[in-house]
């Protein structure tokens, strides 16, 4: 069946006789220049989509596939009076506009799945085979198209709209979209003939593919805009999550699990820097050393036991700065390193330290020692050890009523 009617204004008439066509109308020269660019910008986004198989991405590249369908069978439609095109490319036209709304919902992660869109499929199919039959005027069926189509743009336009904080590319693809659809709207006015005999008509239905064509060549320029901010937010998302990831690995690696504090990779950290010269020459070392971790693991268990070293961490470090460094040393034991104290004011830390942890039940030796220029660390650390261990001999000895 042929579809026989008036000439599209500035199209020409269908050629329904077996001859050649007649030379191609400043419309159909237009529509074959949208055409191409459809082409183009469809094979564009078929590859980005290969690479970012994003929903709207997907959307999008079957969109501009829908287009350029479209253009090529109205094509057909415009020479030689098919209406099995004419039909195809109001279907394709309009699906078209439909994939652009649901690219849109797919960019705010809101859509369903596309299988609950195919719902739309039967009265897309009904409306581009009833058309042509039941709308002989071509100017009439093509305003109603284009209205269509127009209301499509315009919804995905307001669909993305409140997703405009996400960069200057959604905006821009939101405005252009918007401005497509204005310009339909322009079209089905001069369709209805609302500007009157005088209005150049013609012109704006000739040009209308030309402009189409430069809209849609800054929407495909937004819409690459929009991938790419959206990719760099994705990439800034996932660094910020290896950033957080490395900074858990770094605290399981350097603190103690049951006590949360330092463990000792970072004192020897610490020793390094010393030796370097990276960190100040004096401070002080205090190491304590729980009196009655066995009796509390023999009588109430280990659980108890491990509490109580929370308890004593927990004590330990409400009495220091947070300049100094906390290290559960092994077992029982604790060290803590005072960077830049003086002897009077590490034998206070000393005392303040000691006196929090027997208010709490948990009393401890402690030794102290200083390390300053030409003195290592670890020469402090050996002299705290022994005063430590001096300490707790002399508290067995008067709890055995042999020390005085």
């Amino acid at each position: 069946m042929m579809y026989r009617r008036r000439p599209l204004v500035g199209a020409g008439r269908y050629n329904l006789s077996p001859g050649a066509p007649p030379s191609m109308s400043l419309f159909e020269i237009a529509t074959a220049a949208q055409l191409a660019g459809s082409v183009v910008l469809a094979l564009f986004f078929v590859l980005l989509e290969r690479h970012d198989p994003r929903p709207y991405l997907a959307d999008w590249m079957a969109a501009w596939i829908a287009q350029a369908v479209a253009l090529a069978v109205f094509l057909v439609a415009l020479r030689w009076g098919s209406t099995v095109s004419l039909a195809a490319y109001l279907f394709l036209e309009a699906g078209h506009g439909l994939l652009l709304c649901a690219a849109a919902r797919h960019y705010h992660g809101s859509a369903p799945r596309r299988t609950h869109y195919l719902w739309i499929v039967p009265p897309l199919a009904a409306w581009a085979a009833a058309g042509p039959a039941l709308i002989s005027e071509p100017l009439v069926l093509h305003g109603v198209q284009y209205a269509v189509l127009g209301a499509t743009e315009l919804a995905a336009a307001a669909l993305l709209w409140p997703g405009r904080a996400g960069g200057m590319g959604v905006r821009l693809t939101a405005h252009v979209l918007a401005l497509i659809g204005l310009l339909h709207a322009l079209h089905v006015a001069a369709f209805a003939g609302l500007f009157g005999p005088d209005a150049p008509t013609t012109i704006l239905l000739q040009a209308g593919p030309f402009v189409t064509l430069l809209l849609q060549m800054l929407l495909a320029l937004a819409m690459v805009l929009t991938v790419t901010e959206s990719t760099q937010r994705a990439l800034a998302n996932s660094n910020t999550q290896l950033q957080e990831a490395e900074h858990r690995l770094k605290i399981l690696a350097e603190t103690d699990p049951l006590t949360g504090c330092f463990n000792r990779r970072v004192f020897r950290e610490l020793v390094d820097e010393l030796r370097a010269g990276r960190q100040g020459p004096q401070g002080a070392v205090l190491m304590l050393d729980m009196d009655h971790l066995k009796d509390i693991n023999d009588r109430l268990g280990h659980a108890a036991g491990d509490e109580a070293i929370r308890q004593a961490a927990e004590a330990i470090r409400g009495h220091t700065r947070s300049t100094d460094i906390v290290v559960r040393w092994g077992g029982d034991e604790f060290v803590v390193v005072i960077p830049g104290a003086s002897g009077a004011y590490a034998q206070a830390r000393r005392d303040e330290v000691a006196n929090a942890l027997a208010l709490v039940g948990l009393p401890a030796s402690a030794g102290l020692a200083v390390y300053e220029q030409g003195k290592d660390i670890m020469t402090a650390v050996e002299e705290a050890d022994r005063e430590m261990y001096a300490a707790k001999a002399l508290r067995k000895q008067r709890l055995s009523g042999t020390g005085g």
